[in-house]
């Protein structure tokens, strides 16, 4: 019976590496607002990608986060026009700043993390 449970748990560490490995893809460029309450801390990430020549055409080119109580959510994506992504990311960040939070504006690097 334990000769089963091995490649069960061996499969799903593949799965989850392989997960990580899809977050890799988008560290080419990142654009972070930190927004803090009294009681609570969230953060709007929003990240960008080349999509190389000759790509399958359903590549995202950029994507918007949400983090909220140590849970990452990914709200937005577009296949193009990463204006999307900044203007969608803006739009959150001002109603966090509505309802009580205050937010800062971080620029991080390719890479960065």
């Amino acid at each position: 019976m334990s000769r089963l449970a091995s490649p069960s748990i061996g499969a799903v560490l593949c799965l989850m590496a392989g997960g990580v490995h899809a977050l890799d893809d988008w560290t080419n460029s990142r654009e972070s607002y930190l927004c803090k309450s009294s009681t609570e801390v969230r953060e709007v990430r929003t990240y960008v990608r080349d999509v190389p020549r000759g790509g399958t055409g359903d590549e995202r080119t950029c994507r918007v986060d949400y983090l909220k109580g140590g849970v990452t959510q990914t709200l937005w994506s577009a296949h193009d026009g990463r204006a999307y992504c900044y203007a969608r990311a803006a739009d959150l960040v001002a109603r966090l700043t509505a309802s009580g939070f205050h937010c800062e504006r971080l620029r991080l690097g390719a890479g960065a993390q």
